[in-house]
């Protein structure tokens, strides 16, 4: 039952921090939890991230942790250390492991800042690359990201939405958000299609959506689900993409209505699909 729990953890990680050296492979190393947020000054026990192997063969992993941010296509970039950086702060007990065929083994974290952090957001990634074996040169090794956010006096969470479209052609929504706060925000969306001519204003399908719930119990809606999560950064503006993918071809006109919650600010919106 450990196994099965872990392996639908793995499907979590996003290809930001799940890295094959050498081709697309599933692998052998699962994370539990896939994110981690502390508050140090509530409290210094600190937290714990489990490892598993799911693998056949004993596995050694090297644990590391890195200061990151996300470049203009949404993915992980690696940054130099700052003295707020929370990659300098964190204790990480051990860096380490063997871990026995599926089996598993706890890695300790602790925050303990060198200087007076500033209040918000601090985050770092923390590593957990599989090492290779001796004599073993075709094996593919792994490199799973997780990562942590620690959080110091006042947080404060707020977006500006400057706008939010629909790309036809890549079938995205794509909203220009602005961080104005000094902690991530993260849209948490849903959306729900129907043929245009089974309603007479957008505002009735708005009114189907629910943020709780991707399932619509109502029989003209033909496509619903729920929009991937991409954080924005304070202070970063950043454009996110939030690509609908359709579960089969749609033969006539047809309205996407879309439901918001950034940093507690809600947005509907419709947008009106005409068929080439």
């Amino acid at each position: 039952m450990r196994i099965i729990k872990f392996i639908a953890l793995c499907t979590l990680l996003t290809a930001s921090v799940v890295i094959a050296a050498q081709k697309r492979l599933q692998p052998k190393l699962a994370i539990s939890p896939p994110r981690l947020e502390l508050y140090p000054e509530q409290s210094r026990k600190g937290e714990s991230i489990t490892v598993l192997n799911l693998g056949n063969m004993p596995m050694k992993v090297q644990v590391s942790a890195q200061n990151w941010d996300l470049d203009e296509l949404n993915q992980f970039r690696a940054l130099p250390s700052t003295e707020q950086s929370l990659d300098q702060w964190l204790i990480v007990n051990p860096v380490r492991l063997v871990i026995p065929a599926n089996s598993q083994q706890t890695v300790r974290l602790a925050v303990r800042p060198r200087v007076k952090p500033e209040a918000g957001e601090h985050r770092a990634m923390v590593f957990f690359r599989q090492m290779p074996e001796e004599n073993q040169e075709s094996q593919v090794n792994f490199n799973v990201g997780v990562p942590i956010y620690a959080y110091f006096g006042e947080v404060e969470r707020k977006a500006k939405i400057h706008s939010v479209s629909f790309n036809q052609q890549n079938h995205a929504v794509i909203m220009d958000v602005s961080n104005m706060g000094n902690a991530y925000v993260r849209p948490r969306g849903v959306y729900a299609i129907m043929h245009k001519k089974d309603l007479d204003k957008g505002t009735e399908l708005l009114e189907l959506l629910d943020l709780d719930n991707e399932i619509i119990d109502d029989e003209r809606i033909i496509d619903s689900g729920k929009f991937a999560s991409q954080p924005v950064f304070a202070p970063e503006r950043r454009q996110l993409n939030h690509q609908i993918l359709l579960k089969e071809k749609i033969k006539e006109p047809y309205v996407i209505g879309i439901k918001v919650d950034i940093a507690g600010q809600i947005i509907t919106k419709t947008f009106d699909i005409s068929i080439r």
